[in-house]
């Protein structure tokens, strides 16, 4: 089959002859992958920031159709349309049970192979064909009347930024700041609608898009460095979500925290340190979370938000390059590591 294959630091190649995956457990099933996405945080292994083992194919957020199951799937079928999100989930241990499903005991991360052990890997969605391990809990089925674009938000980006605006403890009549507008960020702004926060600032050095934020129903729309200038922020806001993953992005959101109020960081970390100080948290009365988002858990709430009309699909603005072919996959992650103008969300189309 076509892949792309990460192979260390700035080296994304193509591969036109990667072998098919096999079922390897009678839990398992084969994904036929109709559109996979380009996520930020696979920009930190991209980067060199975080270590990540060599010969894997990337990519965890995936949308297309079961192909092939094991013998102990009972809840998905041959031909189902499904999403698959970003980690897999056993649905029978102790965090599964409770809701946490991104660390599931038994969990893996799509596209991620740890440093230093290949074989743990567990090969990604950037590819013709996906293996899906404990695929009953694993896999959502997709409604019928939701188009790829938005399928492809709500097997990550949509569930991850519903779940951070919520860690924010957002009040009505009160500000809620977004730091950071990738795709996560610019999905918070929307869900921030969605869960009666406002005002609602946003916050990214790139200007387009700033324009999308106020597109998606920001009140407000700033650089950076006119954050903390701005007189609605004096005396900071009570709900903050940092969705930028820079240790810059990370002190900007707690500096324009209010005293006690709560500043949820849902980005991808890889500093070793925090960019504020305990004594500092301490002073303010912070609250500070951290930590991924359980889609598994959280996407009920976002398609029920979206059939009831309190959440519109932020697709249109979101994913901006939809029809990207797997063989143009090395440049598009140079493009998308160099912030293009324009660019936020790449769908490749095996």
């Amino acid at each position: 089959m076509q892949a792309l294959v990460f192979d260390g630091p700035r080296r994304i190649r193509f591969d036109p002859e990667r072998a098919d995956p096999e079922l390897r457990a009678p839990t398992d099933a084969i994904v036929d992958v109709e559109v996979a996405g380009l996520c930020g945080s696979a920009l930190h292994p991209y980067l060199g920031r975080e270590p990540a083992s060599g010969g894997v194919v990337p990519g965890h957020e995936v949308v297309g159709r079961i192909g092939a199951v094991g013998t102990e799937v009972a809840e998905r079928r041959i031909g189902d349309r499904v999403l698959v999100p970003f980690s897999t989930s056993c649905g029978r241990c102790a965090r599964c049970e409770v809701g946490l499903t991104a660390r599931c005991d038994r969990g893996a991360l799509f596209g991620f192979g740890p440093p230093g052990d290949p074989a743990a890997a567990l090969d990604g969605g950037q590819a013709h064909r996906l293996r899906v391990p404990w695929a009953d809990a694993t896999l959502r089925l997709v409604p019928t009347w939701m188009d790829d674009a938005t399928a492809l938000l709500c097997s990550d980006n949509l569930p991850t930024a519903w779940e951070a605006v919520a860690r924010a403890d957002p009040r009505p009549g009160h500000a809620l700041v977004v730091v950071g507008l990738g795709a996560v960020g610019l999905c918070a702004v929307a869900v921030a609608r969605a869960q009666a926060a406002g005002p609602v600032v946003a916050i990214d050095p790139v200007s387009d898009r700033r324009e999308r934020a106020v597109a998606l129903g920001a009140d407000l729309a700033l650089a950076p460095a006119d954050a903390l200038e701005e007189p609605l922020l004096a005396g900071g806001a009570p709900a903050v979500v940092e969705a930028s993953g820079s240790a810059a992005g990370q002190r900007l959101a707690f500096t324009v925290t209010a005293p006690g109020g709560t500043c949820s960081v849902i980005a991808v970390q890889t500093d070793e340190r925090f960019a504020f100080s305990p004594a500092e948290a301490y002073d303010r009365n912070l609250t500070v979370r951290f930590g991924r988002a359980n889609v598994l858990a959280t996407l009920p709430l976002v398609l029920t938000a979206l059939t009831d009309g309190r959440l519109h699909s932020p697709a249109e603005v979101c994913v901006t390059h939809r029809e990207v072919a797997l063989r143009d996959g090395p440049g598009a992650y140079a493009r998308f590591a160099a912030r293009e103008p324009g660019l936020v969300k790449i769908a490749f189309r095996p």
